[in-house]
């Protein structure tokens, strides 16, 4: 006779509760924070900057409040963040919603720095036909520049679709 075990079969359960029993829910919240301030970065410290240096932690503090270490890929940028930390934790704040960021630190690693992808766009080709086709849509625009500069920016537009 074969013996049939007795555990139970498995359920499928929210990924977050998972994390939870896993990691801190202070944890967690910390990592959405950088994940969040990452996506932000940008609107945070402009784009020189981001393309410079980017959050890499939250780090919790004996008092409380939360310190935040930007990594950088030159030590004057480095001094430019300690310069403006007051600027940079406020607007932490106002695009992310981050509170009790007291301190910003600064580490110079190489290579860091959030680099916006570059779009690639679509080049239509405009034949005759389509040209034809702007123009008899722009007939009835009696403003002979009005027109030529609708007539352009019509092309364009066709043009560089993405």
């Amino acid at each position: 006779m074969s013996r049939r075990s007795s555990r139970k079969t498995s359920e499928l359960k929210p990924i977050n509760t998972s994390l939870n029993a896993i990691l801190s829910p202070e944890r967690m919240m910390r990592l959405s924070g950088i994940g969040i301030l990452r996506r932000r970065w940008a609107d945070i410290v402009g784009t020189m900057m981001a393309e410079r240096s980017e959050p890499i932690a939250l780090e919790p503090q004996q008092d409380g409040s939360l310190g935040l270490i930007i990594a950088v890929d030159h030590p004057v940028i480095a001094q430019h963040i300690r310069l403006l930390h007051e600027d940079i934790r406020k607007a932490c704040f106002r695009h992310s919603k981050i509170e009790g960021l007291s301190k910003v630190w600064t580490r110079v690693q190489a290579g860091a720095g959030i680099r916006e992808e570059k779009k690639e766009y679509r080049t239509n080709k405009v034949s005759c036909k389509d040209l034809r086709l702007f123009a008899m849509n722009l007939q009835d625009v009696e403003d002979k520049s009005l027109r030529r500069l609708m007539f352009q920016a019509a092309i364009a537009q066709f043009t560089f679709q993405a």
